[in-house]
């Protein structure tokens, strides 16, 4: 920990990086044992009490004095987010963290559900998608193609964890993997827009189901659209033609989620 009179000699927004840096230990910290250890916090309340500039006080305050441990979380959070913004240098969406309220074991058995991501670009939708299955319980999740994978820093960042509770696969053959589905008696449902899609609201889904999303730009290739059973669609009722592909794949599995709850 640094000393006073140190502190005092530092920039201002190295003073307030460090306490940000604080900040984000406590957090942390709290997100894995439920314990505050404030004492350094409390050091640099001291340290800015002589600052007639200083900022933040009121929240540092709020935060020392708390007695509500999810307030007291929630406050330590905001303000790291927020002395992270004020100095130009937010918080990317990326970073890891994993809540609090995160439980050790499934809170239900997974469901027959089956993800299929065909040429996929970004390792962010990979990563969120993984975690939406985890959460929705599906099964497996199958990568093809250029769709990154767990090898990739960001997809790790983005699923946030998720990645070790779900079992993901790869797939050198679309149509070698859709056949073994189908002879397991699955339904194979390629999510694509377009004129004799079924809409998602009139879909009626088996549970063991397999989902085909394709890549953000073209969606499914035509031979993955052949080996389908039937294509479904989101209706969008603004401009834009799609959801990012994230999105829908979180819509899908809510929709078969609710359909087998």
């Amino acid at each position: 920990m640094i000393n006073k009179v140190k502190f005092s000699k530092l920039k201002k927004i190295t003073k307030y990086f460090r306490i940000a840096d604080e900040l984000k230990r406590v957090r942390d910290l709290y997100t894995g044992s439920f314990v505050f250890d404030l004492q350094d916090l409390a050091l640099f309340r001291e340290y800015l009490a002589d600052d007639p500039d200083a900022l933040y006080i009121k929240e540092i305050d709020e935060i020392l004095n708390g007695s509500d441990p999810e307030a007291k979380f929630e406050s330590i959070h905001i303000l790291y987010l927020k002395i992270k913004n004020d100095f130009g240098y937010p918080v990317p969406d990326t970073e890891f963290e994993i809540t609090g309220s995160d439980s050790l074991k499934p809170k239900r058995e997974s469901t027959k559900a089956v993800v299929i991501l065909e040429n996929l670009r970004s390792a962010f939708n990979t990563g969120s998608i993984i975690r939406t299955c985890e959460c929705f319980g599906a099964e497996k999740l199958i990568l093809y193609g250029i769709t990154p994978g767990i090898d990739n820093m960001r997809t790790i960042k983005t699923a946030k964890g998720a990645h070790e509770h779900l079992n993901i696969e790869r797939s050198s053959s679309v149509e070698n993997t859709v056949n073994e589905l189908k002879i397991s008696g699955y339904v194979i449902i390629g999510a694509e827009t377009g004129k004799g899609s079924t809409d998602l609201r009139n879909c009626k889904f088996i549970n063991r189901t397999a989902l085909i999303f394709g890549n953000e730009e073209i969606g499914l290739s035509r031979k993955t659209i052949d080996l389908c059973d039937q294509i479904v669609s989101i209706e969008m009722r603004g401009t834009k033609n799609s959801l990012n592909v994230s999105n829908a794949v979180s819509v899908f599995l809510f929709e078969y989620s609710r359909q087998y709850s």
